[in-house]
């Protein structure tokens, strides 16, 4: 007796020679499939008892479905400039990792709620320790935080005594999801054991102006991820002096954003950029085209704004570099159309891009109600685009056309630069300016 699986019933086959027989020739494979319709009908009207197989690749794939739908929701919506295969690989991105997401508990559905600092705070009353310690490693340009244990912690599942914990870290004030590390989620236990390294690639002076935010976490595959207790510790150079590993009671939350915006005043060096402006007359412009015989004479002049390059710009990959680019708007114009952008320069955290925009139709007075925002961004080409840092050049009076504003922000060097441009027209003239550190 054998038994062959069809569309999803089995079918019980008696008396058939071996299956060997009837491969690789198209007749054979017919007359077996018009014995097994006779057998089929004989079985309709027999007690021979039939089985039935559900079909398990459809359900499995619905569970698949349910694991990554939240995460589909979290993807970044693409914009109009996007080509048709970046939606065929984020298509295939989501299919590759749907089935496997829902086995892996530290990928879990709530990883994208923690993620997005939508975890719950106070279900659980903090306590217990964490073993870690903090060293940098010289030779990989690495810190390296060694996650050993944690014992004591409060139990999630009050009637078992347990919880299914994991630890997050960060080094504020980057809390992006490329700046995230995270251990995987030990099963069943109040005192769990990880043994891991985690590393940030970064140069030891940027390290020491970084706070560690490490975050103990109870994972939960079909809702948040309850909060455990945290520590937050200033890198300061004092402490890779006495390297080793140490106890640190975990902590109930104590206002993340507060110590985010104490980072951002001690650390809110982003990097720098390297631009030259060139505002050209409608004269200049009508020489330009060789044509100075044409009768008609532009109007209105034109902003050309030369990216040269940028240095020193947020690494937000664990090989320490950025995909970066910069974007330009002149406000108050912000739509699509009005957007233009460098291209993207792979692997770097000093990208050299050598690229003009070009603004058309603006007279002097104009340039005077106007601000040139520039932002650099790293690329994601699934996730979000991380903000690196940005400038806005212009009058910094806080007003457009008489009523005030919030955009017309320009300070210092800002000024100066854009002063400058409308001082000396037809002539470069170049700037180095800080990039600022919030979002603009």
């Amino acid at each position: 007796m054998r038994i062959f699986c069809e569309r999803g019933e089995a079918i019980l086959i008696y008396g058939l020679a071996d299956d060997n027989s009837y491969r690789g020739s198209p007749r054979r494979f017919k007359d077996r499939n018009h014995r097994q319709n006779a057998v089929n009908k004989d079985l309709k009207g027999s007690n021979v008892p039939q089985i039935s197989v559900s079909d398990y690749s459809e359900s499995f794939s619905n569970r698949g479905s349910l694991a990554s739908s939240d995460g589909q929701s979290t993807e970044k919506q693409e914009s109009d400039e996007t080509t048709t295969e970046h939606h065929v690989f984020a298509y295939h991105s989501r299919s590759q990792t749907s089935l496997s997401s829902f086995g892996a508990r530290s990928e879990s559905l709530s990883s994208v709620y923690s993620a997005a600092g939508g975890g719950r705070y106070g279900s659980v009353a903090v306590t217990g320790e964490i073993l870690f310690s903090i060293s940098y490693n010289y030779k990989a340009g690495a810190m390296e935080v060694y996650i050993r244990e944690c014992r004591n912690l409060a139990p999630v599942d009050t009637k078992r005594m347990r919880s299914d914990p994991y630890v997050k870290v960060y080094l504020l004030p980057d809390r992006t999801k490329s700046g995230k590390r995270k251990t995987k989620v030990k099963k069943h236990t109040l005192n769990p054991v990880f043994e891991e390294v985690l590393k940030f690639y970064m140069t030891i002076s940027e390290v020491e102006t970084r706070d560690l935010w490490l975050t103990v976490w109870h994972s939960d595959i079909f809702g948040r991820n309850d909060f455990l207790g945290e520590v937050s510790l200033p890198l300061g150079h004092e402490v890779f002096e006495t390297p080793g590993l140490k106890w640190y009671p975990l902590q109930e939350r104590v206002g993340v954003d507060d110590t985010i915006d104490a980072c951002d005043n001690q650390n809110n060096y982003k990097g720098d950029i390297f631009l030259a402006l060139k505002y050209m007359t409608p004269d200049a412009q009508r020489h330009r085209t060789g044509s100075p015989q044409r009768a008609a004479t532009p109007s209105k002049g034109e902003l050309h704004v030369l990216i040269k390059e940028a240095h020193n710009l947020t690494a937000t990959r664990s090989n320490g570099t950025s995909d970066p680019f910069c974007k330009s708007y002149l406000l108050p114009e912000k739509s699509k159309a009005s957007k233009q952008k460098t291209p993207v320069i792979k692997k770097t955290c000093n990208p050299k891009w050598n690229h003009t925009f070009i603004f058309e139709d603006l007279s002097v007075q104009d340039l005077t109600e106007r601000c040139l925002e520039l932002t650099i961004w790293d690329y994601d080409k699934i996730t979000s685009n991380d903000f690196l840092g940005g400038v806005r050049l212009g009058m910094g009076n806080g007003k457009h056309d008489g009523r005030p504003c919030d955009w017309m922000d320009s300070m210092g060097d800002e000024i100066a630069l854009w002063h400058q441009m409308m001082d000396r027209p037809n002539m470069w003239v170049y700037g180095e300016l800080h990039l600022r550190p919030n979002t603009l």
